[in-house]
């Protein structure tokens, strides 16, 4: 059966060994005081996730009832003391609900990692929604927002809210050195990641300001029909693997190859991929959507203030390859404040 079929199959009928595997995950996680909940089909969640809470768990969608209840009474019967939702899918409402129906003391909480902007999806207002309708019913007790203004807003209207940003990711030292024979000398390597065709991505935007960088080629992942068709058109060059889906050490691989790497999108909360990059020792572009480098040189260095200006995505590249070793230094510097304040907002989060 393939991977898609199996889900189909797995929402129609209740999988028993499935159901039980996350049983027993709920079982090693008895008497912590935190534990986080995210579909795993979302990796950019995921990530997220991990990298922020100690104590986790991927649950994938949820349809049946008998599911629902199997899983609730184990969380209940877990001593667990806070169970905090990490976005929203099919099932994670019911379950609130019913943890909440069987205990009052458990703490209920749900993380938001979208932006208003987003809201053009019928699917984000659809669950966003729901976590606002819990709250108003007093079954959770507060929602984080990974977009800063999206928290003040709520905070604003009243509602419990928190500001929780991504932190900076832990990554394995030996990673760091593991270099992949991708890269093409004589030519300045651009990386060009989580683009695809959905338009908050801006990917076409970033292809053009790259076609501009003489003797440049562009690791872009995924390099769907349409993406090569452009640089075709475009005569962009782009190393030939049609890659969809990456493990994140994987990515992280690639992205330490380049010169630069991109990721000027045209909507952000808290963009991991930015973070990860300059882990991995190499600038990245970014938009101007989110809450990093403020009050740091870092702003002008790596932050587009027009998202579909290709001049100025361009002069931003050229600049960031000029000033790399500054703008690591500067890195270095600012990302320990940076999480600092990210294990304060963390803090007030989860003791609120």
């Amino acid at each position: 059966m393939s991977r898609h079929g199996k889900k189909i199959y797995d929402m129609l009928f209740f999988n028993k060994s499935y159901t039980e595997k996350i049983l027993l995950n709920i079982e090693n996680l008895k008497d912590k005081e935190v534990v986080a909940i995210y579909n795993p089909e979302n990796i950019g969640i995921m990530n997220s996730t991990k990298d922020l809470f100690e104590n986790h768990i991927g649950i994938n969608e949820l349809f049946k009832k008998k599911q629902i209840n199997l899983i609730t009474k184990k969380i209940t019967s877990s001593n667990i003391k806070q169970i905090v939702f990490s976005s929203n899918t099919f099932g994670f409402k019911e379950l609130a609900e019913k943890i909440r129906e069987e205990s009052e003391d458990i703490k209920i909480k749900f993380f938001w990692h979208g932006s208003f902007s987003m809201f053009v999806q019928e699917n984000e207002i659809y669950f966003f929604n729901q976590i606002i309708e819990l709250l108003e019913k007093n079954i959770i007790n507060g929602v984080a927002f990974a977009k800063e203004s999206m928290y003040e807003f709520y905070k604003e209207k009243g509602y419990k809210s928190y500001f929780l940003p991504n932190r900076v990711p832990e990554i394995d030292g030996k990673l760091k050195n593991e270099k992949l024979d991708i890269y093409e000398d004589n030519m300045l390597n651009i990386g060009l990641y989580s683009a695809g065709e959905r338009w908050e991505k801006n990917t076409y935007n970033q292809l053009s300001a790259a076609s501009m960088v003489k003797d440049s080629v562009v690791d872009i992942l995924p390099a769907t029909e349409l993406v090569t068709t452009f640089c075709d058109l475009m005569n962009i060059q782009i190393k030939d693997e049609r890659l969809v889906y990456l493990s994140r050490e994987e990515l992280l691989k690639r992205m330490a190859v380049n010169d630069i790497n991109l990721y000027v999108t045209f909507t952000e909360c808290s963009p991991v991929i930015p973070l990860e990059s300059l882990e991995m020792g190499v600038p990245c572009i970014t938009g101007n959507n989110h809450h990093y480098f403020k009050n740091s040189k870092l702003y002008d260095y790596l932050v587009v203030k027009s998202e579909d200006d290709i001049n100025e995505i361009y002069e931003k590249i050229k600049r960031a390859i000029d000033n790399k070793n500054e703008i690591m230094k500067l890195y270095s510097e600012w990302k320990q404040e940076y999480n600092s304040y990210v294990g304060e907002c963390f803090k007030k989060f989860v003791e609120g």
